[in-house]
């Protein structure tokens, strides 16, 4: 037999799982495999290997998609029939711009129209701000995806009369026109009106979307308000599915049936940088929400919930922003792999101002690219059988579901926001990541790591000051409000916008007498905050003074021994706004001092290795402090506490090391060379 016939038949042995953990142990020299587990911000801990062991002990996985409760996806065909929906959010400074922009979109690969009413720098408030907008665009060819926050009502009737205006038929429109007053409300902590009213307004755009547009959602869930205020993924899902059943219990109260609720009802959630989390988060969803609507009674058809994903504008900065285009990309992937029904892929500049021409187009192309290069969709459900991503994937329902249930304990999402249960919760998560990142556990390239001085900001168009709005007209207000009284509001109120009525009129006409309930709302915030304030802050100082602040590196030795720590140091303090100003590698003390006598530095730190120091920094401290009796010494590295006394006694005012909070040590140098800031960013 020749050896490639024999190189053919040979197969490798199948270690066992015990076998790998003894190899595993060898290589941590002793340690337990116990340090290789990490712990997630969802409070699971995560193995370093999973096996079919883990698959077995969850019980029979769902084998294909398109059934049970759609872990594995809510169409049998995948993508393989009809691709996600490449939905990028278009903002513009004006209607007229908005225009431009979604035709130019549309031509180049985005396949659904996207717009945020509460984030565009403009109001729609008529139906010729309307038809500014949607001038030429073909609707009948693309699906409209409109997120109109606590209330849709008014912009429906809008969109209706410009419609009936142009002759297109009502029913022609697919896509999602929704209102999420609960989101809404935990992001500005106050609602337009009382929470009933707005549950009405649900209601009564349900019921008329049924019979008028019967392709179009009318009912946004999104988690994204809870994600962007810094919840982990059990907290985004579990208060979403609570916000869910709000709805579908509001809507069953006011006449509508589980599955005309649920067919109407759209899932929002963002996909952070948490890779194989995200995956599984959103498989996740689509099994708790099929779980919940079927205890509801509902169809199969309504247990299928569409889901559309936003990459995070959490993971964003403001710093190194092209890094940015690398995330989402990442974020992107996640999505498409867990399955998602739409989704808009953040543009890289999201965290400086409206997004322009070339920073929407890497967006959409980044999912252009994941379609048409990557074939990911060529795929039915690629995490599907994952060991980690199924075990992963059931953990998360599991905790979400007992989260979950601890609301439904508090009679229900508005009450959980009321009495701050969901505001607590997502806070002690919240500071539990900001904590990391101030101590760099969390690594946010370009911004607490990898910092670049000398990178050129991105410069982005002072954004002019939205138009005021005019006063209402109150006689009209009053017409609405005596016409809606005779119900069927959706009519209603589109005879009045053909009257040329607002939306703002239209508004006012349907606020009842009832009390709004004002409560602390999740302040959106993104993980590199901290750092980026600090850094603005030096720039400032710096263009007042004529010159960036600097810190003094003493290097001990040749490169070798002190390159490691001095660049430590530096890449500390950049994350701040500061340089360094580094020494060659000193033999002596002598020639250590003699630098530090010609430098101009208020703040000097001691580099290299840590056999070096003993001998080496007791003496220089006291030279040093001769010589600069007002200057700061510190060593790099952290010393024995015996050592450590030592240095202290000489004059050693500290040690900066992996331990060390960054973020306080860079405050207390700002504070220190008198740099103003303005405090905490949360």
């Amino acid at each position: 037999m020749s050896d490639v016939a024999k190189m053919k038949e040979a197969a490798f042995p199948a270690p066992t799982v015990e076998e790998w953990e003894r190899e595993a142990e060898k290589s941590l020299k002793g340690k337990p495999l116990e340090r290789l587990v990490s712990m997630t911000y969802e409070n699971i801990a995560v193995k370093p290997l999973y096996t079919r062991r883990d698959v077995e002990a969850l019980g029979p996985l769902e084998q294909y998609p398109g059934f049970g409760r759609y872990v594995r996806g809510a169409r049998p065909e995948g993508y393989r029939g009809e691709p996600w929906k490449v939905s990028q959010e278009i903002s513009a400074a004006s209607p007229s711009d908005w225009n431009e922009a979604v035709k130019h979109d549309l031509e180049r690969g985005q396949t659904e129209i996207h717009l945020a009413l509460g984030r565009l720098p403009f109001a729609v408030e008529s139906v010729d701000d309307v038809a500014a907008m949607l001038d030429g665009v073909p609707l009948d060819r693309y699906s409209l995806r409109v997120d109109a926050g606590a209330r849709s009502l008014s912009f429906l009737a809008l969109l209706a009369a410009y419609l009936e205006e142009r002759g297109v038929p009502l029913s022609s429109v697919r896509g999602a026109i929704g209102m999420d007053p609960l989101g809404a409300w935990a992001e500005q902590g106050t609602l337009p009106c009382s929470l009933e009213r707005l549950y009405d307004e649900m209601a009564e755009a349900t019921k008329w979307a049924k019979e008028q547009m019967p392709a179009v959602r009318t009912i946004l869930v999104r988690g994204e308000p809870y994600h962007n205020g810094g919840a982990n993924a059990v907290q985004e899902l579990a208060f979403s599915l609570a916000a869910a059943v709000e709805y579908i219990r509001a809507g069953l109260d006011r006449g509508l049936t589980v599955d005309d609720i649920a067919t109407r009802m759209q899932v929002s959630l963002a996909v952070g940088a948490d890779f194989f989390m995200e995956i599984a988060k959103l498989r996740a969803a689509r099994r708790l929400f099929a779980q919940v609507i079927e205890a509801f009674g509902g169809g199969e058809s309504a247990r299928r919930i569409e889901l559309h994903v936003r990459t995070s504008p959490f993971t964003k900065t403001v710093y190194d922003p092209y890094v940015n285009m690398l995330r989402a990309a990442a974020e992107a992937f996640a999505a498409v792999v867990g399955g998602a029904d739409g989704v808009h892929v953040s543009p890289f500049d999201e965290a400086l101002g409206l997004a322009d021409e070339f920073s929407r187009r890497i967006a959409r192309n980044t999912q252009l690219i994941l379609l048409e290069e990557a074939h990911v969709a060529n795929v039915i459900d690629p995490a599907g059988g994952s060991y980690y991503v199924e075990t992963l994937t059931a953990k998360l329902a599991e905790e979400a579901w007992k989260l979950f249930q601890r609301v439904e304990e508090k009679d229900g999402m508005a009450k959980a926001l009321e009495d701050g249960f969901v505001q607590t919760e997502v806070e002690a998560v919240a500071k539990r990541r900001l904590d990391r990142v101030k101590t760099r556990k969390e690594k946010i390239v370009g911004t607490n790591v990898y910092a670049n001085l000398e990178e050129t900001p991105v410069e982005k168009p002072k954004q002019d000051a939205a138009n005021v709005a005019p006063p209402l007209d109150e006689k009209r207000v009053a017409d609405i409000r005596a016409s809606l009284a005779g119900g069927k509001w959706m009519e209603a109120a589109i005879r009045a916008v053909r009257r040329r009525a607002t939306a703002r009129e239209i508004a006012a006409a349907l606020v009842d007498g009832n009390a709004v309930v004002a409560i602390t709302p999740i302040r959106a915030w993104r993980l590199a905050e901290p750092f980026e304030q600090l850094r603005k802050a030096a720039e400032e100082h710096a263009e007042r003074t004529g010159s960036r602040l600097s810190v003094h590196l003493i290097n001990i030795g040749p490169l070798v021994r002190h390159q490691a720590r001095a660049d430590f140091i530096a890449g500390l303090f950049a994350a701040g706004g500061v340089a360094a100003e580094r020494s060659d590698g000193f033999a002596s003390v002598a020639e250590a001092v003699e630098w530090v006598r010609n430098t101009n530095g208020t703040h000097y730190i001691v580099c290299g290795a840590d056999d070096d120091y003993p001998a080496f920094v007791p003496a220089l401290a006291e030279a040093f402090k001769q010589a600069k009796p007002n200057a700061k010494l510190y060593v790099a590295g952290k010393p024995p506490e015996e050592l450590e006394r030592t240095y202290a006694d000489a004059g050693v005012d500290g040690s900066i090391h992996l331990g060390s909070n960054a973020y306080d040590v860079i405050v207390a140098f700002l504070t220190e060379r008198g740099v103003a800031l303005d405090g905490e960013v949360r």
